[in-house]
């Protein structure tokens, strides 16, 4: 154990020199500092809401003094190129001085646009929402006014669009944003209230409330009839955007052989698969944040995960964590940059188990480190592996698609019964494909691949499956090119050598 400790404290050293890239069609880039946004009016501009002093010492102090700090602490830390809404998302990974000063940055950039000098009234789409959400917009206001009045201390009151899209008014303390992925029930702020004493305090002393009021005659609709829009826009579009992406070009994939040695670690050696898939996890709820749903909270039966990212519904990103054609993507992407930067390349294969394991850690790490790199839609790399998980999740699918027809001509139309979908709780957690109604017992079944199978002594053994692992259902049915199919009891399963064994008298069917 010293021995590992040891060496991935050396690998650890080596991967905080890797700092710049130089390949522009990479994801290293140099760390740039976070720009000040500037003041669109004068500081007397908004004298019906704010004195011109307040103004400016909250703008040239508090602003430029958020920003300062954050560039400072981000320099010191290494993080290399972020942007401003990038951290945001991404909160949960950096320290407390970052999270306050990147929440005053991005909190006091948006709150200066929320301004107008010129009073206006809510029209348009944001005002149809509003209706629609809180009734009336008096009735929206009053709820607005409440939340900022219950706000103990310094905060922000905001009106923000859920992943559910629906308007809602949210409270944070401090400089949190709703779109922190720390906040519960954020979401994608439109319009905020600064609440903080320094906001306000010179021109009005302590009555706050009186403060929130008048907030209502400096409010920019304009720009936040824009945001709304935008964001509504980019839900639709998005989707489609990508398909296009993904079909254009041909998917630079791994060679059959390297996809084959990637296959066989993942299911020699499983805990490389699990290293990979909770990193992989994790990153996804990260990236993805605006996209990403808690159990139940897309839809009734849904399980955790990432929705209405190429199309509508759960995301066929989600099963990157246990794809080794997607892992074998992956490392031979961050090999170039890791070669171009004339470092140590990452070797999976021909090591040993641990070796393995110190490797992949290596993987995602750099893989956690340049994530916003990596899954932007612009990233060749994101586009090779959506187009590879898209492509896998169809010959799934029609893989279990002709395998029920096989089944339903053996044992009858209304005794088989398709249950496992993308994202669905059967089969996420129970592994279910289908359930198969023999004399009134109904038998629960998992569907998977195989190339060829062989019987050594007393047993049979089923090659060239993926994903191998234990599974809690009574049968397991095996398919080979949509054809021949055989279906064993999932009583003495073993396996070996990533191979599914079984006793020979467990195979119960040998179907075409």
């Amino acid at each position: 154990m010293k021995i590992i400790e040891d060496r991935i404290k050396v690998i650890t050293e080596k991967l905080e020199t890797i700092d710049k890239e130089k390949n522009k069609e990479l994801f290293l880039t140099e760390m740039k500092k976070i720009g000040i946004e500037k003041l669109p009016y004068a500081y007397s501009a908004l004298k019906q809401f704010i004195d011109a002093e307040t103004m400016s010492y909250h703008y040239n102090k508090h602003y430029k003094g958020y920003v300062d700090k954050l560039n400072d602490a981000l320099k010191k830390k290494k993080y290399g190129d972020l942007e401003l809404e990038q951290i945001i998302k991404s909160i949960s990974r950096f320290d407390k001085t970052i999270r306050n000063n990147a929440g005053g940055a991005f909190n006091h950039a948006l709150f200066w646009k929320m301004l107008s000098p010129e009073t206006q009234n809510p029209t348009g789409p944001i005002l149809e929402k509003i209706k629609k959400d809180f009734k009336t917009y008096q009735e929206f206001k009053k709820k607005f006014e409440e939340i900022a009045k219950e706000r103990f201390g310094s905060g922000w009151v905001w009106l923000v669009l859920t992943k559910n899209n629906r308007l809602k008014v949210v409270s944070t303390p401090n400089q949190d944003n709703p779109l922190m992925n720390v906040i519960e029930d954020g979401g994608y702020p439109l319009l905020g209230l600064d609440l903080w004493e320094h906001a306000y305090y010179l021109k009005y002393r302590n009555k706050r409330d009186e403060y929130i009021k008048n907030f209502w005659k400096c409010v920019n609709w304009e720009f936040v009839n824009k945001l709304y829009t935008m964001k509504v826009e980019s839900k639709l579009n998005e989707s489609v955007t990508l398909k296009t992406i993904l079909s254009e070009g041909k998917s630079e994939r791994c060679s059959k052989e390297e996809t084959e040695a990637i296959r066989f670690v993942f299911n020699v050696n499983p805990i490389i698969k699990d290293t990979f898939k909770l990193s992989i996890n994790k990153i996804l709820k990260e990236v993805f944040s605006e996209n990403y749903f808690e159990r139940d909270e897309y839809e009734i039966g849904e399980t955790a995960g990432v929705y209405n990212l190429e199309k509508e519904g759960r995301s066929v990103i989600n099963k990157l964590n246990t794809n080794y054609s997607c892992f074998c993507i992956l490392l031979n992407d961050i090999n170039q940059v890791l070669k171009k930067e004339g470092q140590e390349e990452i070797k999976i294969i021909g090591l040993t188990p641990k070796e393995q394991l110190i490797q992949t850690k290596k993987l995602v790490k750099l893989i956690d480190k340049y994530k916003f790199r990596i899954f932007n839609r612009e990233s060749s790399t994101f586009q090779n592996i959506m187009r590879v998980l898209i492509q896998t999740d169809s010959w799934g699918q029609k893989r279990e698609d002709e395998t029920i027809k096989i089944l339903k001509k053996k044992f009858g139309e209304e005794n088989v019964i398709a249950v496992g979908k993308l994202g669905s709780k059967e089969d996420m957690i129970g592994g279910i494909d289908c359930e198969i109604i023999i004399k009134g017992r109904k038998l629960t079944c998992q569907i998977k691949p195989f190339t060829s199978f062989k019987k050594i002594d007393n047993e049979l053994v089923v090659y060239g499956s993926a994903n191998v692992k234990k599974y809690n259902t009574d049968w397991l049915i095996f398919t080979k090119n949509n054809k021949e199919v055989l279906i064993f009891r999932n009583q003495n399963t073993k396996i070996v050598g990533g191979d599914y064994v079984f006793p020979d008298n467990d195979l119960i069917y040998t179907l075409s």
